[in-house]
């Protein structure tokens, strides 16, 4: 049974396994980007700059209130500071006068972006961004020691 398929298989052009194959890939590929979108349709990008952002990496948690409510995405370093770029859910009304702030969970624990909501207008979701304009920076142990240390000099 076995010799037969492959015989069969090989009565064909291998210009016919090579279109099969394109058609194969192509539909993978058309798949990805269909899930792909389908899944950020749903949330809203960011803007925030910070001084100082110790313990933030790629995929840290954006709370509010303890809650999970996005994640980083990009972090760049431009010449005067540093800039987050990540992704809310978009079923979350943040108000425009928002501080985001790098937080500790726990003393020596992980760093979340934890947005404290103003009393303000909401962000407008059809400008496709949030731009936080008020921004705290991450305070460690280690730095807090050394500005001590600083002091006693």
């Amino acid at each position: 049974m076995a010799t037969k398929i492959i015989n069969e298989i090989d009565s064909y052009d291998s210009k016919y396994h090579n279109q099969i194959g394109i058609i194969f890939t192509l539909f993978f590929i058309s798949i990805f980007f269909i899930f792909k979108n389908i899944n950020n349709n749903d949330v809203v990008p960011f803007v925030a700059t910070f001084n100082y952002v110790e313990g933030i990496n790629y995929n840290t948690e954006v709370q509010i209130a303890g809650i999970k409510i996005g994640e980083i995405a990009k972090i760049m370093i431009s010449s005067d500071d540093v800039i987050i770029s990540g992704y809310i859910d978009k079923n979350y009304n943040i108000p425009e006068d928002s501080i985001i702030k790098i937080k500790s969970i726990g003393m020596f624990g992980k760093k979340v972006l934890s947005i404290e909501p103003g009393f303000g207008d909401y962000f407008d979701k059809s400008n496709q961004q949030y731009v936080f304009k008020q921004t705290q920076d991450s305070y460690s142990v280690d730095m807090f020691l050394r500005y001590l240390n600083e002091l006693n000099e």
